[in-house]
């Protein structure tokens, strides 16, 4: 199985450097860093952790520059778009600060091969070394549980999958209308509409800090969030008659959701990306 991983870097070549290392020796046959930086010093670190890289990656090494924040989805579709790309059977999504542990693409491969599943994942380790658990997204209000509520689905995180090429629709794996947060969601909903159990594997760890590449509170974050519930509300019925619900549903969840970080925050941000998030806005910078 040829396995072309994608990771999109922010701002932080220091991260994306880690990430790389963490999969140098695994087996890949391609690895494909999107820079959504649009910064020129930030691109210039990232060109200097490619060179470095170069001098002992086994695999194919490419830097994709598209000049622009493309946000998670489009970034990714741009590289499983890319010449490199093209031939490989699946491919392995991780975030740049997440870190690969020994032998995790080789469990997640086996997995893939084994179980015929469209798309598997390990288990994400935290910054404080504990795992996470499995997630369930309730789509009447916008809930994110540990364990399935009436109107939920569990979906696995982007931040690291393993995708069978066959997942993609017309060469695209998650929705562009997300900029970031909520695209892995969606694809979650996807499966459960099609019967597929989400597979995460005990056995395979990749450790995330989620540092992000925006604080909570900051405009940027509140309105990406907010609008990935928007979004969700309108992509995942069963039925048209469901809209309404949803949307109405969802509205008032968001708006508990935005009183409460305005509360937490001292800051009325949260609330004013509520009201904004209804509209798509070209928002690419923190």
């Amino acid at each position: 199985m040829k396995i072309c991983a994608i990771v999109l870097n922010y701002r932080n070549a220091a991260r994306t450097e880690a990430c790389l290392c963490s999969l140098a020796g695994e087996g890949l046959d391609a690895v494909l860093v999107v820079d959504n930086s649009a910064d020129k010093h930030a691109a210039a670190e990232l060109a200097s952790v490619m060179a470095r890289q170069e001098g002992y990656v086994d695999c194919t090494l490419r830097l994709l520059n598209p000049d622009r924040n493309l946000g998670f989805a489009r970034g990714v579709n741009l590289a499983l778009n890319d010449e490199a790309a093209r031939h490989c059977d699946a491919f392995l999504l991780i975030n740049n600060d997440a870190v690969a542990l020994p032998g995790m693409l080789a469990g997640l491969a086996a997995a893939l091969a084994d179980t015929g599943a469209g798309l598997v994942a390990p288990t994400v380790i935290d910054a404080e070394g504990k795992p996470q658990p499995m997630f369930w997204y309730q789509r009447f209000f916008g809930l994110q549980t540990m364990r399935p509520l009436p109107g939920s689905f569990p979906y696995l995180s982007g931040c690291c999958l393993l995708v069978r090429r066959d997942m993609l629709e017309e060469g695209k794996l998650f929705d562009a209308e997300f900029f970031m947060y909520g695209e892995d969601t969606l694809l979650g909903w996807r499966l459960a509409c099609a019967g597929i159990k989400p597979l995460r594997l005990d056995d395979a760890f990749v450790r995330h800090d989620s540092a992000g590449s925006s604080r909570r509170g900051q405009f940027f974050y509140e309105y990406h969030m907010a609008r990935a519930h928007v979004l969700l509300a309108m992509k995942t019925w069963r039925h048209p008659l469901e809209i309404p619900l949803l949307l109405a549903s969802k509205c008032v969840g968001l708006v508990l959701r935005a009183l409460w970080r305005s509360l937490r925050f001292g800051s009325p941000i949260p609330l004013k990306a509520f009201f904004m998030a209804w509209v798509a806005l070209d928002i690419r910078e923190p």
